[in-house]
């Protein structure tokens, strides 16, 4: 009766914390230099502070980026080319995004960021989702 409660222990314990590869394919590039910054957020996080991230440098027109270790959840990835590489994502007026970037789910916001419930995603498994970066274009 121990071993088994013991067992039952061990297999709830590692079911708390397992975690997964999350794998982004992006594409819609059109400069191969420069930087691809990805970030990886959870709901109560979303575009204040990354849960995971990474670096890519571009040097081709499709780039996989590849996160370990990502807890199951519900996450939101967001990612931008920098083109000139001088580490930020450059902007002109109102902070409009001069380089290409995208979402999860290739979800697009009107003024500012899409939300967070249009970018979610479930990460259970070895997870690979697809974005296409583009640049900003200002509503009507």
């Amino acid at each position: 009766m121990k071993q088994t409660f013991f067992l039952l222990m061990l297999l709830a314990a590692s079911t708390l914390n397992a975690q997964s590869k999350l794998t982004i394919v992006v594409d819609g590039i059109e400069q191969t230099s420069g930087t691809l910054y990805v970030a990886v957020y959870n709901a109560e996080n979303y575009m204040k502070k990354q849960l995971y991230g990474t670096m890519v440098k571009v040097d081709k027109e499709e780039i996989s980026a590849v996160v370990d270790g990502v807890t199951h959840g519900e996450y939101a990835v967001s990612i931008f080319h920098d083109e000139n590489d001088n580490g930020k994502l450059d902007s002109g007026t109102f902070g409009i995004p001069l380089e290409k970037t995208g979402s999860s789910n290739n979800a697009k916001g009107k003024y500012g960021p899409p939300t967070f419930d249009d970018c979610k995603f479930t990460v259970e498994e070895d997870t690979v989702i697809y974005i296409t970066l583009t640049s900003y274009e200002m509503p009507r």
